[in-house]
């Protein structure tokens, strides 16, 4: 064959490659809506994949022990306490059975809550509660100009690949989500939790423990067994 025919083909070849580049640009350029790229889904499926849920509960129901975590998604230092401190006790308690983890929604007023607090609660309805909560605590810093808007959301609802998103939108509005957000408000209130930190409630059927100001890991295992009876 010719070369001379290969040019046609280099040049449509090179148009192709040309148009793409434009629809990408379309994409994700200023022109476009900005799609944020989520980092962690491994690293979260990993931590709770396997492990029993239901809405914010993560572990076993017949475990002896519950740790409420009260936990504000937009505070801007309450991702290094996540990961820190709730993820090793989610590998140590809810993976192993010895106790069941709760997600709480409680604002700590450094910014507006509702919206991320809505998402998460609504994810919960379709079991991805924690799934949402620990993406949205790897990449809270990439939202644009840290405000979370709707798109950053659902650039965390895509992630998640089993979400039905549809389902989960029409969620976020419901009198359901809202309500169970405000009861953990109101629940936080009655704890008599401070708004600085992170709290955790240690509930079991030796007694109970409010830890408040960003409790260590130590002090959580402390009152685990304490409120076990062990």
């Amino acid at each position: 064959m010719s070369r001379h025919r290969w040019v046609p083909r280099l040049l449509l070849g090179a148009g192709a490659i040309g148009l793409l580049a434009a629809i990408v640009s379309l994409s994700i350029g200023t022109g476009g809506p900005k799609v944020i790229m989520i980092n962690g889904a491994d690293q979260v499926q990993e931590l709770v994949g396997g492990i029993q849920e239901d809405g914010p509960y993560l572990g076993p129901p017949s475990a002896p022990v519950t740790i409420q975590v009260f936990t504000d998604l937009q505070c801007s230092t309450c991702d290094g306490y996540e990961l820190a401190t709730v993820d090793p006790l989610i590998e140590e308690y809810a993976r192993t059975g010895k106790a069941r983890l709760e997600f709480r929604n409680y604002s700590f007023g450094q910014a507006e809550t509702t919206k991320a607090a809505y998402a998460a609660t609504a994810a919960g309805g379709q079991d991805r509660e924690w799934q949402f909560v620990e993406l949205f605590f790897r990449n809270q810093d990439a939202a644009p100009g840290h405000v979370v808007t709707q798109e950053f959301l659902d650039d965390i609802g895509n992630t998640i690949t089993d979400l039905d998103l549809d389902t989960w939108h029409a969620a976020m509005d419901s009198t359901e989500v809202k309500d169970r957000v405000a009861a953990d408000g109101n629940l936080a209130a009655d704890y008599g939790l401070r708004v600085n930190a992170p709290s955790i409630v240690v509930s079991g059927p030796g007694a109970q423990k409010v830890l408040q100001d960003g409790p260590s890991k130590d002090e959580v295992d402390a009152a685990v067994s304490a409120v076990a009876g062990t």
